[in-house]
C-alpha cells in the first residue's frame, strides 16, 4: 500500500485547496521528507485529511470522549469526537482526498467530504459522505458510504487500528503498538502477513468440537427411541404373521385357478367376435367386386380411345397458333399506328430544341460586358473590407486596454492604502505585548523543554495510577491463588469417591459374557432362519409338484389331436393333384361345350347353304346346320360336373387350412407347455436342492406330517430368544453404569487438572504481580525528578512573561498552558513578520500605482485615434457595396456565369436526345409493317393443316365405332376430348384398385375359414379344472377372491413391517452404545484439540502463531535498536501455559535487566517505538506491504547524537524504496531533510500548504 497524493479544501486550519503530491518534483525523488511549519499551523491537519479520506476519522479525535459537545451554527452541538469539527470555521464545504496504489497494485482515490446545508456558512452541518474510484478509469466502488469504507479497508488491508499503528504514527500514539493489549498487536500482525488461516483454523477447530459434542447429545437422545417389544408380545406377533401369510397363500391358489378359467372364456369371446369379423369382411369384399362392374367397363374405353390422343393434340396445337397468330394481327395495326404518331412527334422536337440552343447562346454574349463591371467591384470591396476589419480590431483592442489600465490603477490604490493602515496595526499591536519578545526569540527551546515536563509529568501520572493499580492486582492475585488450591484439593478427593463407584460397575458387568450370549443368539437365530426356509420350500414343493402333474395331463391331451390334424392334412394334400385334374378336364369340357352353343355360332350354322364352302373351316359339308336338343343337355350335364369339382377343390382348400390353422395352434400351445414345464422342471429341481441343503430336512418328518412339526419348532426358538434378550438387556444395563461411571471419573479427573493448572498459574501470576509492583515503585521517583529538573530550567525567562505562580497553573493543565505560551509566542513572532513585510511592500505599491497612472493615460490616447480610422474605413466600404448590389441583384458572378453556361450546355444535350428519338421511332415503324406482312402469310398455312387433322381424326371415330361395339360409341371431338383428360396415373390407379378388389375376396374366404376352424378347436377343450360355463360368474368370483386376497395381504404386510421394525429396533439398540462411544471418542479427541488452539474469535491460535512473526518482527526492530538505543532489547514475554504477545524490554547496561515497556521513560519509548516502527516497515507480506509511514512529532524529546542516528535509520528505511514522511519542530532535523512540505500561516488562522527543497 503506497500513498500518491493527499489533497483536501477548507480543513480546520488549511484554508481553501490544497494539494501534496508524491509523484511531482521534489516528491517523487525524495523518499524521506519533513512536513515542517510553526506550531499550529496545520502541519497534523495533513494527515488528518489522510485519515478522513480513508477511514472518516482521525487518530486525535478518536482520543475524544463522545459525551463532550461544541456549540454549532442554529443552535446544534456537535460532538467533541466528530470528524465534521475538522471543516473550517467559516466554510460550507470542504473535503480531503487521497491517492493511493492499494494491495492489488491499482490505482484508487479515496474522498471525504462534508458540507453544510444550502451551501451557507450558516447552514447546518450534513452528514458526511465517503466515495472510492478506481484510476484512471473514474469507476466508482461501492455505492453507500459504508459500502465504500468496507471498499478502500478491502483495497488498503488494514483497518483503522491496524493503519495508525503501521503506516501513520500520530501525535502522542506513537507508542500505542509497544503498549497496546495482546489481542490488537495479533490483529496487527495477522493483517501484514496475511496469515489469517490460524484464526480460521482456531474458529473451526473450536466449532468442530462444537459439532461433535451436539452428535453425542443425539445419539443418546435416539437411544430412547429404540426400545423393542416385549418377549410376549413379540411371540403374538409372530405367530399372527406366520397364520397370516399361510392364509395368503390359500388365497393365491384359488386367484389363480380362477384367474385360468376366466382366460379361457375370454379367450372364446375373443374367436367368436373374430369369426364374426371375418365373415363380414367376405362379404363386403364380395360387394364392391359386385359394385366395380361399371368401372371395368370405363377402364376398357378409356385404354380403347388412348389411340387418338396423337390426333387430338394436333389439332389442338394448330388451333391455339391459329388464335395466336389473330391476336398479333389485331395488335399490330395499333401498334403501326403508334409508332407512325412517335416519329411524327420527334420530328417536332428536334425542331423546338434547335431553336432554345440558338436562345442560349444570344442570352451568354449580351452578359459578357455587366459580368466585367461586377468582377471589378467584388474585388475593390474585397480590399477595403479586409483593412477595415483591421481597424475595427486595433479600435477594440484600444478600448479595452484603456479600460484594464484604469482598473489596474484604482487596484494599486487601493492596495497602498490597505498596507499602510495593516503597518499602523501591526506595530502597535507589538508594542502592546513586549512581555513576549523574550519568550518569541528561543521558543524552540522552551516549547521542547514544556513538551519533556509534560511527558514527564504524564508518566508520573501514569505510573501513580498503575502503583495503585499493581497493589490491588498483587492483593488480588493472593486471593485468587489461596482459592485455586483449595479448589484443587476437592477436585481430588472427588476423583477419589468416583473410582471407588467405578470399581463396582467394573465389576458388576464381568458378571456377564457377552460373546457366549451373542454366540448362543446367532444360534438360535440361525436355527429360526432354518425353519423358515425349510417351511417355505416345502410348501413350494407341494404347489410345484400338483401343477406339474396338471401341465403333463393337458400335454398329452394337445399332442393326441395334433397327431389327428397332421393324419387330416397329408390326407388332403394327397387328394389335391387329383381334384385339381378333375376340375380342370371338367372345365375345358364345359368350355368347349359353351363354344358349341353360342348364339353367334348357331347362327352361322343357320345361314350355312348345303353344298356352298364354309367361311369359317371352307367344307362343303355342314353336319350341324341345325339345332340339336341333345348338345343342350350335354351342356347343361357338364356345367353341373364342372361346379361339383369346383366344390370339391375348395372343400379340400379348406380342409388344409383348417388343418394348418390346428398343427399351429397346437404347436403354440405345447410349445407354451413345453416352456412352463422346463421352467418349473428347474424350479422344482432347485426346490429340492434347497431341501436337502437345509439342515432341517434330516430331521423333518413325512410331508404330510410337517406343518404341526414346524410350528412346535418355531414356538421353541422363540422361548429361547427370549431368554436371550433378558439377560442381554442386563448386560446393556451394566455397561451404561460402567460407562457412566467411567465418565464421571475422566470428568473428575480432568477437573482436577484443571483446577491445579489454574492454581499454579495464580501462583506464578503473583509472583509477576509483586515484581511489577516494586518496578512500578522505582520508576514514579525517577519520573518526580525529571519534572523537577525541567521545570527549573524553564523558570528565569517564565517568571519574567508570566510572574512567579506559573508552575503551579502548569500543573493543572500542561498542555493547555503549553498551548497558550505557544500561542502568545507564534503571534509575536507573526506579527514581526508582518510588520517587516508590510514595509518593504509599501515603496513597491507607491511605485506600481505611478506607473499605472501613466499606462492609463497613454492607453486613452491611443484608443481615441483607432476610433476616428475605423469610421474612415467604413463610410468608403459601404458606397462601393451600394454599386454592386446594382449588378445581377448583387448575386456572385461565378454563379451568373455557370448559370448562362449551364443553359447553352442543357439546351445542346436536349437537342442530341430527340434526334436519337426520332431516328428510333423511325426504325420501329418500319420493324411493325414486316410483322404484320408476315402474320398473315402464316394464318393461311395453319387453316390448310387444320382441315387435314380434322379430316384425319373422322376416319379414327369412324373406325372405332366399328371395331369396339361392345363399348360405348363416341359420337363427338368433345367427348372424345374429355375421355383423353383421363390421365395415366388415374388409369394406373383403377386398374391396381379393381385387381385388389379380386385379391381382398380371394384374401376373406381365407380367413374365414381359419377362423371358424380356431373356434371350433377352442370349443372342443373344455375350460381347466370343470370351469363354470358362465364367464361373469367366473369374474364375480375372481373380484370377491381379489378383495379378499388384498385384506390378507395388507394384513399380512402390516404385520411383517412390524417385526420388521421391531427386528432393527433391537439390532440399531444393540448398535447404539458402540456408536455412542465411538462418538464420545471423537469428541475427546477433538475436544483436546479445542482445548489446545480452539477459540470463538480464533484468538488463541491465532496469538500462538503470530509469536514467531512477533519474533521476526522483534529482530528487525532490535537491529534497528541497536543504532538507535544500544542499551535497550525488546524481546516478547514467554508464558509456558499460554500463547503470549506480550513485550517487555531488557536494560543490557544493567546486567541484562528486565524492565516492563511501561517503565521507559518519554525518549527510550520513542526510541524503542521508532524501532518498531522500522520494524514494522521492513515486515511485508505477499497481502499487504507498508510502502508509506508519516511520524508525527516525538524527535523532541531525542539529544543531538541519538536524532542522528535515528535520522540514519529513516535515510536506511527510505533506501529500500518506501517514502518516510515526518513532523517535526527539530531544527537540526529538518535541517538534514532535502524536500519539505511547508505549512506556514497566513493571517486570520489559515495556512498555506507548499512544497519545497
Amino acid at each position: 500500500m503506497k500513498i500518491l497524493r493527499i489533497a483536501g479544501r477548507n480543513l480546520a486550519s488549511l484554508a481553501g485547496d490544497f494539494c501534496v503530491d508524491f509523484e511531482s518534483e521534489p516528491l517523487a525523488s525524495s523518499g524521506l521528507f519533513a512536513i515542517c511549519g510553526p506550531t499550529g499551523a496545520g502541519k497534523s491537519t495533513l494527515l488528518d485529511a489522510l485519515c478522513l479520506a480513508l477511514y472518516g476519522n482521525t487518530p486525535r479525535l478518536q482520543q475524544r470522549s463522545s459525551r463532550g459537545a461544541l456549540p454549532d451554527a442554529g443552535g446544534e452541538s456537535v460532538s467533541t469526537s466528530d470528524a465534521r469539527n475538522l471543516l473550517r470555521r467559516g466554510a460550507a464545504e470542504g473535503y480531503a482526498e487521497v491517492d493511493f496504489i492499494g494491495n492489488d497494485g491499482v490505482h484508487y482515490r479515496a474522498r471525504w467530504s462534508v458540507r453544510r446545508s444550502r451551501n451557507k456558512v450558516s447552514g447546518l452541518l450534513q452528514a458526511s459522505n465517503m466515495t472510492l474510484h478506481r484510476l484512471p478509469e473514474g469507476i466508482a466502488l461501492g455505492g453507500t458510504k459504508t459500502e465504500a469504507q468496507l471498499e478502500i479497508a478491502a483495497r488498503i488491508g488494514l483497518s483503522f487500528e491496524q493503519f495508525t499503528r503501521s503506516v501513520l504514527l500520530a501525535q502522542n500514539e506513537f507508542s500505542a503498538f509497544l503498549k497496546t493489549d495482546e489481542n490488537e498487536r495479533g490483529e496487527l500482525l495477522e493483517t501484514l502477513t496475511g496469515s489469517a488461516v490460524y484464526s480460521e483454523i482456531s474458529r473451526r477447530a473450536y466449532e468442530r468440537y462444537k459439532q461433535e459434542q451436539d452428535a453425542v447429545r443425539r445419539l443418546t437422545s435416539r437411544l430412547a427411541d429404540h426400545a423393542p417389544l416385549a418377549q410376549e408380545t413379540r411371540a403374538e406377533l409372530d405367530a399372527e404373521r406366520a397364520a397370516a401369510d399361510v392364509a395368503l397363500q390359500a388365497v393365491d391358489v384359488r386367484r389363480a385357478l380362477l384367474e385360468a378359467q376366466l382366460r379361457w372364456h375370454q379367450e372364446r369371446e375373443r374367436l367368436r367376435q373374430s369369426e364374426g369379423q371375418a365373415e363380414s369382411l367376405l362379404a363386403e369384399a364380395g360387394a364392391r367386386v359386385e359394385s366395380a362392374a361399371e368401372r371395368r367397363k370405363r377402364l376398357a374405353m378409356l385404354d380403347a380411345v388412348q389411340a387418338a390422343r396423337p390426333l387430338m393434340a394436333e389439332l389442338a396445337r394448330l388451333d391455339a397458333e391459329r388464335v395466336q397468330i389473330e391476336a398479333t394481327l389485331a395488335n399490330g395495326q395499333g401498334e403501326l399506328a403508334r409508332a407512325a404518331e412517335a416519329a411524327r412527334q420527334a420530328v417536332q422536337g428536334v425542331q423546338e430544341a434547335g431553336a432554345a440552343l440558338e436562345a442560349a447562346e444570344s442570352a451568354q454574349l449580351d452578359a459578357a460586358a455587366r459580368l466585367d463591371a461586377a468582377k471589378a467591384l467584388d474585388a475593390t470591396i474585397g480590399t477595403l473590407a479586409g483593412a477595415h476589419a483591421q481597424l475595427a480590431q486595433r479600435r477594440d483592442a484600444t478600448a479595452a486596454e484603456a479600460v484594464r489600465t484604469r482598473a489596474l490603477l484604482a487596484e494599486a490604490e487601493a492596495r497602498l492604502g490597505q498596507t499602510r493602515e495593516a503597518e499602523a496595526r501591526s506595530a502597535g499591536w507589538l508594542a502592546a505585548h513586549g512581555k513576549h519578545a523574550a519568550l518569541a526569540g528561543q521558543w524552540l527551546r522552551w516549547d521542547k523543554l514544556f513538551t519533556q515536563a509534560a511527558n514527564a509529568a504524564a508518566l508520573e501520572e501514569a505510573n501513580l495510577a498503575a502503583l495503585a493499580k499493581a497493589d490491588r492486582a498483587r492483593v488480588n492475585g493472593a486471593a485468587t491463588a489461596q482459592a485455586t488450591l483449595e479448589a484443587a484439593e476437592r477436585a481430588a478427593a472427588r476423583i477419589a469417591e468416583l473410582d471407588a463407584a467405578r470399581q463396582a460397575a467394573s465389576a458388576a458387568l464381568a458378571g456377564f459374557d457377552p460373546e457366549a450370549l451373542h454366540a448362543e443368539r446367532q444360534r438360535f437365530e440361525a436355527r429360526r432362519e432354518q425353519l423358515a426356509a425349510a417351511t417355505r420350500i416345502a410348501k413350494g414343493l407341494h404347489l410345484a409338484r400338483e401343477r406339474l402333474a396338471k401341465l403333463d395331463t393337458e400335454r398329452e391331451r394337445i399332442r393326441s389331436g395334433h397327431a389327428g390334424a397332421e393324419t387330416a392334412l397329408a390326407a388332403a394334400l394327397a387328394a389335391a393333384p387329383q381334384l385339381a385334374g378333375a376340375a380342370t378336364q371338367a372345365e375345358h369340357a364345359l368350355a368347349a361345350a359353351e363354344l358349341a352353343c353360342a348364339d353367334n355360332v348357331e347362327a352361322l350354322r343357320g345361314a350355312l347353304v348345303e353344298g356352298d364352302p364354309c367361311p369359317v373351316c371352307g367344307s362343303e359339308a355342314h353336319p350341324y346346320a341345325h339345332q340339336d336338343a341333345r348338345l343342350h343337355a350335354v351342356f347343361e350335364l357338364l356345367r353341373t360336373q364342372v361346379n361339383e369339382r369346383r366344390a370339391e377343390v375348395q372343400r379340400n382348400l379348406s380342409e388344409q387350412a383348417t388343418r394348418r390353422a390346428q398343427l399351429e395352434s397346437g404347436g403354440e400351445r405345447l410349445g407354451a407347455l413345453d416352456e412352463e414345464r422346463r421352467a418349473l422342471a428347474a424350479d422344482l429341481g432347485e426346490l429340492e436342492e434347497a431341501w436337502a441343503a437345509n439342515p432341517v430336512s434330516m430331521e423333518a418328518p413325512a410331508a404330510g406330517e410337517r406343518q404341526p412339526w414346524f410350528e412346535a419348532q418355531s414356538g421353541t426358538v422363540r422361548e429361547a430368544l427370549a431368554a436371550i434378550d433378558a439377560r442381554e438387556q442386563d448386560a446393556r444395563r451394566a455397561t451404561q453404569a460402567r460407562a457412566a461411571a467411567q465418565t464421571a471419573f475422566e470428568a473428575a479427573t480432568a477437573e482436577h487438572l484443571c483446577q491445579r493448572e489454574a492454581a499454579q498459574k495464580a501462583q506464578a501470576a503473583l509472583v509477576t504481580l509483586e515484581n511489577e509492583h516494586k518496578t512500578i515503585a522505582l520508576q514514579l521517583e525517577r519520573d518526580r525528578a525529571a519534572v523537577d529538573a525541567v521545570l527549573a530550567e524553564l523558570d528565569p525567562v517564565l517568571v519574567e512573561s508570566n510572574g512567579d505562580g506559573w508552575q503551579a497553573l502548569w500543573r493543572r493543565n500542561p498542555k493547555q498552558w503549553q498551548a497558550a505560551r505557544a500561542a502568545e509566542a507564534q503571534a509575536w513572532t507573526a506579527q514581526s513578520q508582518q510588520l517587516a513585510e508590510q514595509r518593504a511592500a509599501l515603496a513597491a505599491l507607491e511605485a506600481a500605482q505611478r506607473e499605472a497612472a501613466v499606462r492609463a493615460e497613454h492607453a486613452q490616447e491611443a484608443a481615441a485615434a483607432a476610433q476616428e480610422a475605423s469610421a474612415r474605413s467604413e463610410a468608403e466600404l459601404d458606397e462601393r457595396r451600394s454599386a454592386r448590389a446594382a449588378l445581377f441583384e448583387g448575386r456572385a458572378v461565378a454563379e451568373v456565369e455557370t448559370a448562362l453556361r449551364s443553359a447553352v450546355t442543357s439546351a445542346r444535350e436536349l437537342l442530341a436526345a430527340r434526334q436519337l428519338v426520332a431516328a428510333e421511332a423511325a426504325q420501329r415503324e418500319t420493324q411493325v409493317r414486316s410483322t404484320l406482312t408476315q402474320a398473315q402469310e402464316r394464318i393461311g398455312s395453319l387453316q390448310d393443316d387444320a382441315r387435314d387433322a380434322a379430316a384425319r381424326l373422322a376416319d379414327w371415330i369412324e373406325d372405332y365405332a366399328a371395331h369396339h361395339g361392345e363399348l360405348e360409341p363416341v359420337e363427338s371431338q368433345a367427348q372424345l376430348a374429355s375421355l383423353l383428360n383421363v390421365g395415366a396415373a388415374w388409369l394406373a390407379a383403377e386398374r391396381s384398385e379393381l385387381a385388389e378388389l379380386d385379391a381382398a375376396l380371394a384374401r376373406a374366404s381365407v380367413v374365414l375359414a381359419e377362423r371358424k376352424n380356431q373356434r371350433a378347436l377352442h370349443e372342443e377343450s373344455a375350460s381347466p379344472d370343470g370351469a363354470m360355463q358362465d364367464g361373469a360368474a367366473v369374474a364375480d368370483a375372481l373380484q370377491a377372491v381379489l378383495e379378499e386376497r388384498s385384506a390378507v395381504h395388507e394384513r399380512a404386510t402390516a404385520l411383517r413391517l412390524q417385526a420388521a421394525q421391531d427386528d432393527e429396533r433391537r439390532t440399531k439398540a444393540q448398535s447404539m452404545l458402540a456408536e455412542i462411544e465411538r462418538q464420545q471418542a471423537i469428541e475427546a479427541r477433538w475436544g483436546r484439540l479445542s482445548e489446545l488452539i480452539g477459540s470463538a474469535d480464533g484468538k488463541k491460535f491465532r496469538n500462538y502463531a503470530q509469536q514467531f512473526t512477533l519474533d521476526v518482527l522483534l529482530g528487525y526492530a532490535n537491529s534497528h535498536l541497536n543504532q538507535l538505543a544500544r542499551r535497550y532489547r525488546l524481546e516478547r514475554v514467554d508464558n509456558a501455559g499460554a500463547p503470549s504477545l506480550a513485550l517487555m524490554v531488557r536494560d543490557q547496561d544493567m546486567g541484562g535487566e528486565i524492565r516492563s515497556v511501561n517503565s521507559l521513560s518519554g525518549g527510550e519509548s520513542f526510541l524503542v517505538s521508532l524501532a518498531l516502527a522500522l520494524g514494522l516497515a521492513s515486515l511485508s507480506s505477499n497481502r499487504v506491504r507498508v510502502e508509506s509511514l508519516f511520524i508525527d512529532e516525538g524527535f523532541g524529546s531525542l539529544d543531538s547524537d541519538t536524532l542522528g542516528v535515528a535520522m540514519d535509520a529513516l535515510d536506511a528505511l527510505q533506501s529500500m524504496g518506501r517514502k518516510v514522511g515526518v513532523i517535526s519542530h527539530v531544527q537540526e532535523m529538518t535541517e538534514r531533510i532535502a524536500a519539505k512540505i511547508q505549512v506556514r500561516p497566513t493571517g486570520g488562522g489559515s495556512s498555506a500548504v507548499s512544497v519545497g527543497t
